[in-house]
């Protein structure tokens, strides 16, 4: 039997597409490796949405073309499209972007197209991304946009991803159903631009829509949402959570600088009033809500009191925890040849006191569920995820997968960060 093992790093987007990937090579047949086995092929999807993803994607490749010098390794992805000569220069098949959805058929007829320069990412048939539930997985992942028009200043993912598309509604709802089906407690639903689901078909279709239509598709998973904008969070989808406990009180929020000066120069479509007037109108719909948010310091032209704006913004919101990244710059892109980015060590300390600050915010959220009753999965090895994403520790846990009302009665913090202790009653 031919083995094979998938890779993939960065997004949620990258691990349904290759986690598809994965079942259509299963379906015919193949093996998934076991640690340290030699494969017959190695399949890695790249990652270019910072300089670190990209150095790691690259080092990945390397790596498996070591590890299994006999095997095809084939690398596809955002840096594949970025950077295509890094990998050709490592030995592997590059495979584009557009070419993906056929993966299946080359796999069946072991035909590997001969990669050139790069073709247009979108000018293939929308790739599927699902991810089923497994032993170790209660949750299950929804592809269901791809693609950007946004063309923000700093980010790549336009230029490595295309134009934005959607998979229709009625695709999207048989493939919940079907997660549904394989017995996903949950499922995330995921997009490189999420909040532009539709506006692509015909006739147009907004994401409320498609939210109630994937929830009536099966009784059983909850629903999260992966990432939206600020100003695509609507009061229609605000309205859906407080309506139905199936979609999870948990947004995640990209604000990238509290400076309204930065914010128009990066091309972002919002000012901090608004991103600010949009959090706390969720907040007070949803009092256990918890608000993600990613931010990054160093971008070009960033001075202390742009940096100062950022800090009391995020400190006044009630933002429950936060991604920060330091600003990549990446070829191709306009930022990438603005000046006056902060020295190396000016950006180290932003950075760290805003993770501080992340830390007290996720900490002084925990806390605010004790006393609270919460809707929690079990993960496995005595944890728990509750609706609003919040790790909870159970005492004498039911198998993986079940879903739990825990009453909250304590919080502590295990490898510096914090877990809620509760009292489970099944349901």
């Amino acid at each position: 039997m031919k083995r094979f093992l998938v890779a993939s790093l960065g997004c949620k987007v990258n691990q349904a597409e290759a986690a598809s990937m994965a079942a259509q090579m299963e379906a015919q047949g193949w093996q998934r490796a076991a640690e340290g086995e030699p494969v017959e092929l190695a399949l890695l999807i790249t990652c270019s949405v910072t300089g670190v993803a990209a150095r790691q994607s690259r080092q990945m490749a390397r790596r498996l073309r070591r590890a299994h010098p006999q095997a095809r390794v084939v690398v596809s992805g955002c840096d594949l499209q970025a950077e295509p000569q890094a990998y050709a220069e490592a030995g592997c098949q590059l495979l584009g972007r557009s070419a993906l959805a056929a993966w299946g058929q080359m796999v069946a007829e072991q035909a590997w197209p001969e990669y050139q320069e790069p073709p247009a990412p979108d000018a293939g048939i929308f790739c599927p991304g699902v991810q089923s539930p497994g032993r170790e997985r209660t949750r299950g992942l929804l592809k269901v946009q791809d693609g950007c028009n946004a063309h923000c200043a700093y980010c790549i993912v336009p230029s490595t991803r295309g134009r934005s598309r959607s998979l229709p509604l009625e695709q999207a709802a048989q493939a919940f159903a079907g997660l549904g089906q394989a017995g996903a407690a949950e499922v995330v639903l995921t997009g490189i631009h999420l909040g532009r689901w539709g506006h692509d078909l015909s006739p147009r279709q907004e994401l409320p829509a498609l939210l109630r239509g994937l929830l009536a598709a099966h009784p059983g998973p909850r629903l999260r949402l992966s990432s939206l904008e600020s100003e695509e969070l609507s009061q229609d989808i605000i309205s859906l959570a407080t309506a139905d406990p199936r979609l999870c009180p948990h947004f995640h929020l990209p604000l990238q600088s509290g400076s309204a000066r930065l914010l128009k120069k990066m091309g972002r479509p919002y000012g901090p009033a608004e991103y600010a007037r949009t959090v706390r109108s969720a907040h007070g719909a949803l009092p256990s809500l918890c608000l993600g948010a990613d931010v990054m310091v160093g971008l070009p032209g960033e001075s202390e009191r742009d940096f100062n704006d950022t800090r009391e913004l995020l400190d006044g919101l009630p933002i429950s925890y936060l991604h920060v990244f330091p600003y990549s710059p990446r070829p191709g892109t306009p930022a990438a040849n603005m000046p006056g980015r902060p020295a190396a060590e000016v950006v180290k300390k932003r950075a760290a006191a805003l993770r501080r600050l992340g830390r007290a915010k996720k900490l002084a959220f925990y806390q605010s569920q004790v006393g609270r009753t919460l809707e929690v999965i079990v993960e496995g090895s005595g944890l728990g995820r509750g609706d609003n994403y919040c790790l909870v520790r159970l005492e004498n846990a039911p198998a993986a997968g079940t879903t739990l009302k825990v009453a909250v009665t304590g919080c502590s913090q295990e490898d510096g960060q914090p877990v809620l202790r509760g009292l489970p009653a099944q349901l």
